[in-house]
């Protein structure tokens, strides 16, 4: 309930944001001092896995786990390294406290610069997971995820592109906001995109697909970039509803 609660807050401060400063900036510094207090716990040598793992939950090798083969969080060593390979064994991340003020090592992780999925069994990602990675820079995502989820990506600066899997079906509210995307195209999949899905990115190049059923008017609301090109398939939804999304001089539409 707590977590929900602060992810509602956030939710409603980006809004705020949006509105009290007409896009101009934002307030990317939310989570700070708590950040900064996650990095001295990761560089204390004198402490331990245990304040990251309850009751029934394991360390082995980069990874806490619980009884169900399900990863709880990185092991304090693991949140050191530039890399990790989440393994095919994994069932499912299990990972809801990023906002809470726990220990939650796989977000607001400056070392972290590069993720790849090798299990085929996760389908959701966490809300906020890789929040506050402002170094991460590439992400194989799950081949069979379903979902790109709330603040997932938020505040990652370093990450310019990422290829979405060809079964994700919705890319939800923020969940690239502040971060370094470039340029992204969203696959034949994807029916449904979210509020403030890119906001205070520079987005240069966004595809948008013919599978597209729904998407927020204010999806593309505050994003900084000079010039916005945004490819759709002519006659698709995308197209059609070109101007209730794109209400801006620096949007330009273009056919693929």
């Amino acid at each position: 309930m707590k977590r929900i609660f602060i992810v509602s807050l956030l939710a409603l401060t980006v809004a705020l944001g949006a509105v009290a400063t007409g896009c101009s900036g934002g307030n990317n510094s939310s989570s700070t001092d708590k950040s900064s207090s996650k990095v001295e716990s990761v560089n204390d040598s004198s402490a331990d896995d245990s304040s990251t793992a309850e009751v029934g939950d394991a360390v082995d090798g980069d990874f806490v786990w619980d009884e169900n083969s399900c990863i709880v969080n990185l092991s304090k060593e693991a949140a050191k390294k530039s890399e990790i390979v989440i393994p095919k064994n994994c069932i499912d991340l299990r990972i809801d406290d990023w906002a809470s003020g726990e220990d939650n090592y796989f977000s607001e992780n400056d070392n972290l610069e590069s993720v790849v999925f090798e299990s085929e069994n996760i389908k959701n990602l966490p809300d906020g997971l890789f929040v506050h990675d402002k170094s991460l820079k590439t992400v194989q995502l799950p081949k069979n995820l379903k979902r790109i989820s709330e603040f997932c990506f938020s505040n990652c600066e370093s990450l310019e592109t990422i290829e979405i899997p060809d079964k994700v079906t919705e890319i939800k509210e923020s969940a690239f906001q502040y971060s370094g995307i470039k340029e992204i195209k969203l696959p034949e999949s994807v029916t449904t995109v979210g509020d403030s899905v890119f906001a205070w990115t520079k987005l240069e190049t966004l595809y948008l697909p013919e599978s597209l059923t729904s998407i927020e008017s204010s999806f593309l609301t505050c994003v900084d970039s000079d010039k916005l090109t945004i490819y759709v398939k002519k006659g698709s939804y995308a197209d059609e509803h070109f101007a209730d999304f794109a209400d801006k001089s620096n949007l330009e539409k273009a056919y693929y």
